[in-house]
């Protein structure tokens, strides 16, 4: 188990969270698998239907061994309905070659049909699994509430049970959706943000003077001239 982002004061808390959501998922699949051996009770024996949910439901395997105990010490075999038997050939039949061809297709159509029904109350198992992990989920996030956001805790969630990709999408999302509400709601108990003090205004560049046009190719060339007197000046004098 991974502890790394996770503050020394809560380790003990975390793992404790841990156990109980292993004991979560036991609970959900012994039920789960309990109910499935009932309902195929008439079609398979309880062994090989306790074998059968193992095969349709995704089950740890360090959880099955327990999960099978804890199945058939809480069956009550006089409650189960009776083997539904299949069709044997006696005396004669058993030399038609045509009659164990028809045998043969009846056994192969009924195992089809008895796996086509497990992977349908499989899917009914796994949506029930996928609920325990949903709350265990937002029972550790709400654990590590102020330590990791939601996004990450759930995370953390998901690869301590190597959930599959699909599974692991599943909870996901179920987990945003249930703490959307709850996170919009906590945004407005945030503290605000400082306020910034604003800065001093930066003192203006001063403006150079634009350098005077040169009213003549020489220095001091304009000084004390008469421009009236330049105008009437006759060029030829009298």
């Amino acid at each position: 188990m991974s502890l790394r982002k996770i503050p020394a004061a809560l380790h003990l808390h975390v793992r404790i969270a841990y156990a109980n959501a292993w004991e979560a998922l036991i609970g959900t699949h012994t039920s789960e698998a309990l109910q499935f051996v009932c309902e195929f009770a008439s079609r398979a024996p309880v062994l090989r239907a306790l074998d059968l949910y193992f095969e349709v439901v995704a089950v740890p395997e360090a959880m099955q061994e327990v999960v099978r105990i804890r199945c058939l010490t809480s069956l009550e075999l006089e409650s189960l309905p009776a083997l539904t038997p299949l069709p044997m050939l006696r005396g004669w039949q058993l030399l038609r070659v045509d009659r164990f061809l028809e045998q043969q297709q009846y056994r192969r159509r009924y195992q089809e049909k008895t796996l086509q029904l497990a992977r349908m109350v499989g899917a009914r198992a796994a949506e029930a699994v996928i609920a325990t992990h949903v709350e265990n989920t937002i029972g550790f996030c709400g654990l590590l509430r102020g330590v990791l956001p939601v996004e990450q805790a759930t995370d953390h969630y998901l690869r301590e049970f190597s959930l599959s990709s699909s599974a692991a999408q599943m909870v996901w999302q179920r987990v945003q959706a249930r703490v959307a509400g709850e996170e919009l709601t906590a945004q407005y108990f945030d503290p605000p943000p400082p306020v910034l003090e604003s800065d001093e205004a930066d003192p203006q560049p001063e403006v150079e003077p634009e350098p005077a046009a040169l009213t003549s190719g020489y220095p001091d060339a304009g000084d004390g001239l008469d421009e009236e007197a330049i105008r009437t000046r006759s060029p030829y004098p009298d």
